[in-house]
């Protein structure tokens, strides 16, 4: 099956899925068949946003939808239990990012996928960029010298009511875009000797 051809469903009815992903989805030829939402009139909305033929009511109604693969865009506490249940009905996953809220997490969705014999991506775009793939050439031919010392941060302004500041559901800076500065730096760099942490709060 080329990847043109695949037919998509997209589980929940999120900004980065309106703005982004299924934009994406549709210059690369693929097929969104529907859109899921807990809330029947925001996937509705989106839908006619987006040309998406069906919208549904309820995570579980795509998944019985014909479909070859279904994007999860669903708050992060929800990823590994819509993946493995998506991937249990014969679909392959791409789901937003973080792929789990933890490393135990994320090894039980991968060995799900592998049971399964479903194919599971986790949505960091950016690995998928040649400009990153140049960057990433460079510093591992030595062309930049040898790295001594990695500073980043990914910052924009947060204000409530906002899914990121629900910890029951995931939220947080570091799952959020703190999730790009590690995965960055450890595939530039390869894994870590050590590991420190420091935190200032403001109340």
């Amino acid at each position: 099956m080329s990847r043109s051809s695949l037919r998509w469903g997209v589980l929940g009815a999120a900004w980065i899925a309106d703005r982004a992903l299924l934009p994406a989805l549709r210059d690369a030829g693929g097929e969104v068949v529907a859109l899921a939402s807990r809330d029947l009139a925001r996937a509705r909305a989106m839908a006619r946003r987006q040309g998406v033929a069906q919208a549904l009511e309820g995570y579980q109604a795509l998944l019985g939808c014909e479909l070859d693969a279904v994007y999860i865009a669903l708050p992060n506490a929800l990823h590994r239990e819509w993946t493995e249940r998506a991937l249990e009905a014969g679909k392959h996953v791409l789901c937003e990012k973080p792929l789990g809220l933890s490393r135990a997490q994320a090894l039980a969705m991968g060995a799900a996928s592998r049971r399964l014999g479903r194919g599971l991506g986790e949505a960091l775009m950016y690995r998928h960029h040649p400009r990153w793939a140049q960057v990433r050439a460079l510093v591992g031919e030595g062309r930049l010298g040898r790295p001594r010392h990695l500073q980043a941060s990914f910052t924009f302004p947060l204000a409530e009511p906002d899914i990121r500041w629900q910890p029951e559901l995931g939220g947080g800076a570091l799952l959020d875009v703190g999730s790009y500065l590690v995965s960055a730096s450890r595939w530039l760099l390869g894994e870590p000797s050590r590991v420190l942490a420091r935190a200032s709060t403001r109340e």
